[in-house]
């Protein structure tokens, strides 16, 4: 009986996934909200329903060039879906970007027209800042810079026959629209452009938004017109949970702006994490919006400890005694080996001085238009580096010859299947000329030497052993700096870093290494985490966790965002402590730097978060 009492308790949520296939009913469609904590299996259930749509309707929408929309935040979830649905084809997965573009792409006109006017906007927005600002200023000639190159585009758009846009890419030429253009203007369109709504409903009479808490505020309020307008014959279901939201162009307050007719389905289940995390969990965001989860009845007790830390420690030597105390206080010897732990810093700065690619990283990250493409690995010097150069080179030291062999057939020009074929007498020749060419760019690692990455294009440049990323010309040459583009001043910079700093980059962007960001863990779950909590070295002013844990105090501006039911640093930092505390299944490990060792234990201690035999004074 009681094993009944457990099996029943465990699947409390099942209603949930019933109560979301219900609204797809074609009599009386409705939309939906799915409230999903840490752990509840929103990706399940947002599975399930895809599931059941196909089942249901997948016959018409195929047989009326119909899809049902999926957008999700990553590119990775993307293909997760993709993945678990096998690729049907009634599934169009995308994130918002690629959605948005997919769908206006082909409106030229409207597009070109949007673009001139939205740098003309831009031009007298500068304009009017400029009357009022004091020349010689940095401010002033960066506003300069700005409004000239808006003109400049300007008069370039009446040439460009069709503007173009890459989601996945930076964008640089001059027919392309940038991702903040993409989104503003789709949204746009689909606000206030009756067409492109009709269309919208009659291509994807269904729309699923999964993370809908940190999708782009534009999207969403362009998604409620979209209801309020065609409500009749088309359906919105958004996955999420306002306490996940962590990123700064998310809709604030999503959950009020639902409207009443919405089926608000709520799961309450906790399915990943033991006991003691979900209690943490609740306190956490108790205060915040009094929400609740469960852990499964099965769940194992689990082990949580604050870790407090005095800031001017040596943190490397910290982190080492706290995954040996984890080690003991959870009777588990996985905590001392690394690869098995995941150690959750706030900046991706912070892993770079931990994992040693700090002088590649820097340059890079003071430029605002690489804040993706830097983060994500797709940089198009530094992806080419670390797709196609690194594992050539590591093949190479591996004495993995047929590994060097597919490298080179499959990007060097020297070796192109067009021209290798159609050259049959000189098919020796030109594989030694390849071959010359690897040799060439090897012999910079002779006599134990490590060449920089600049040192590595540059070989490859002179043999054209591979194609090279267009700006590497500009990179390489050595012109007065002044002339120089930021970005490509910032990449010479960075690449003049060793290759080994880059071997290291490349590990940590593909989630190889035990450091990953608070924010690029949501959605993961690890067996034991660090949360390591470290305002000094953050860098930033979003986040504050010494003002969370009390040890220093809210600025005017915080207090003023909190009379106003603003967003706030300590409300955002809340989120994030939420996000990291719950992506731990069996123990979590919190260190906190700080100045005043003292505020953070009373305040960790008075809102319930931790008890006293949890934390440990770390000298």
């Amino acid at each position: 009986m009681e094993n009944q009492r457990f099996e029943i308790d465990n699947h409390m949520d099942d209603h949930v996934d019933e109560q979301i296939q219900k609204c797809f009913d074609n009599q009386m469609p409705k939309s939906f909200f799915t409230f999903a904590g840490a752990g509840s299996g929103k990706t399940t259930s947002l599975i399930k329903a895809l599931t059941f749509l196909e089942r249901q309707f997948g016959s018409d929408l195929s047989a009326n060039s119909k899809q049902i929309a999926v957008i999700t935040y990553t590119n990775a979830a993307c293909n997760e879906i993709l993945r678990r649905m096998q690729h049907t084809s009634i599934f169009t997965v995308s994130t918002i970007h690629s959605f948005l573009w997919e769908l206006i792409r082909n409106y030229q006109s409207d597009i070109k027209e949007w673009v001139r006017a939205n740098i003309a906007s831009e031009i007298a927005e500068l304009d009017s800042k400029q009357s009022k600002g004091r020349i010689g200023t940095d401010a002033y000639r960066a506003r300069a810079t700005k409004i000239l190159k808006n003109k400049e585009r300007l008069a370039n758009l009446e040439r460009i026959k069709r503007l173009s846009y890459n989601p996945n890419g930076e964008n640089l030429g001059s027919d392309s629209l940038n991702h903040n253009e993409v989104v503003k203007m789709g949204a746009e369109f689909i606000t206030f452009k009756d067409t492109m709504q009709k269309i919208l409903v009659s291509k994807y009479p269904i729309l699923l938004i999964d993370e809908s808490q940190d999708t782009k505020k534009e999207l969403i309020d362009a998604m409620l017109t979209l209801y309020k307008n065609h409500k009749e014959d088309f359906v919105i279901g958004m996955f999420g949970d306002a306490m996940q939201k962590i990123y700064m162009d998310g809709k604030d307050n999503l959950a009020a702006c639902i409207p009443a007719d919405w089926e608000k389905p709520t799961k309450v289940m906790n399915h990943r994490s033991a006991t003691r995390i979900v209690s943490l969990a609740n306190a956490i965001r108790k205060e915040v919006d009094g929400q609740r989860q469960k852990a499964r009845s099965d769940a194992e007790v689990g082990t949580v400890r604050l870790f407090i830390v005095s800031s001017p420690a040596v943190k490397a030597t910290v982190e080492k005694k706290v995954a040996e105390i984890m080690a003991r206080e959870a009777s588990d010897d996985q905590w001392l080996i690394p690869e098995e732990c995941k150690s959750l810093i706030l900046e991706h700065h912070m892993a770079a001085s931990r994992l040693g690619f700090e002088e590649l990283y820097a340059p890079l990250n003071k430029v605002r238009m690489f804040d993706t493409s830097l983060r994500d690995g797709t940089l198009p010097e530094l992806s080419f580096l670390s797709n196609i150069v690194l594992p050539l080179v590591n093949a190479h030291f591996n004495k993995r010859d047929f590994e060097v062999s597919r490298i080179l057939r499959r990007f060097s020009p020297i070796l192109d299947r067009k021209s290798f074929t159609s050259k049959k007498e000189n098919q020796s020749e030109l594989i030694q000329i390849a071959a010359n060419a690897v040799d060439d760019l090897l012999s910079l690692w002779n006599e134990n030497r490590v060449p920089s990455c600049l040192d590595v294009l540059d070989s490859i440049k002179t043999s054209g052993l591979f194609q090279l990323p267009k700006r590497t010309d500009d990179i390489l040459a050595n012109p007065d700096p002044g002339t120089l583009d930021e970005k490509v001043c910032a990449l010479r910079a960075a690449l003049a870093a060793p290759f080994t700093q880059l071997e290291c980059y490349a590990s940590y962007v593909s989630g190889n290494t035990q450091y990953a960001t608070h924010q690029g863990v949501k959605g993961l779950e690890f067996p034991r985490v660090v949360v390591i909590m470290d305002d000094e070295a953050s860098r930033g002013t979003w986040f504050s966790y010494e003002k969370l844990f009390g040890s220093r105090n809210k600025t005017e501006t915080d207090l003023e965002n909190e009379r106003t039911g603003k967003d706030s640093s300590m409300a955002r930092t809340t989120r994030l402590f939420y996000v990291a505390c719950t992506r731990a299944q069996k123990s979590l490990g919190v260190i906190a730097y700080t100045n005043n060792k003292d505020a953070v234990k009373s305040t960790a201690l008075a809102n319930g978060w931790f008890q006293d035999d949890e934390i440990i004074m770390v000298d």
